[in-house]
């Protein structure tokens, strides 16, 4: 797949990639997604077992510290997995099912947010 970065770079324009990165990189932060929500689903059951003392602080971090840095970055790399599966050349139609993945991202972490709430909510009316 020819992505006509080194022709970029050839003509002088590398620094075009570097802040495109860097706004994609900015953008991507900003945006909520399906891994976010598992993150934090994650981070909240390892709490809850450091507070019950069946883990350690360093295993607490170390798996927090992982996963923040992984999961973000495998749902992207699954993202970009799909659009070459699909092996689409166009950019209206790659720009497309770029939004859609994105979009239907953070429905499902939004989704994933609300339930949290709920399930604190209804531990705090319990306690």
């Amino acid at each position: 797949m020819k992505t006509g970065i080194s022709d970029v770079i050839r003509e002088g324009n590398g620094n075009a990639i570097i802040y495109t990165a860097l706004i994609a990189a900015m953008v991507a932060n900003f945006t909520p997604t399906v891994a976010d929500g598992l993150y934090f689903n994650l981070q909240q059951k390892w709490k809850q077992e450091l507070n019950d003392g069946k883990i350690t602080p360093e295993v607490y971090w170390r798996r927090d510290i992982f996963n923040y840095y992984t999961i973000t970055a495998g749902y992207y790399g699954i993202v970009l997995l799909v659009m070459l599966s699909l092996n689409k050349n166009k950019f209206s139609t790659n720009s497309r099912i770029l939004l859609g993945l994105l979009g239907g991202g953070v429905v499902v972490a939004v989704g994933m947010k609300n339930i949290q709430k709920d399930k604190e909510l209804e531990q705090l009316k319990n306690s």
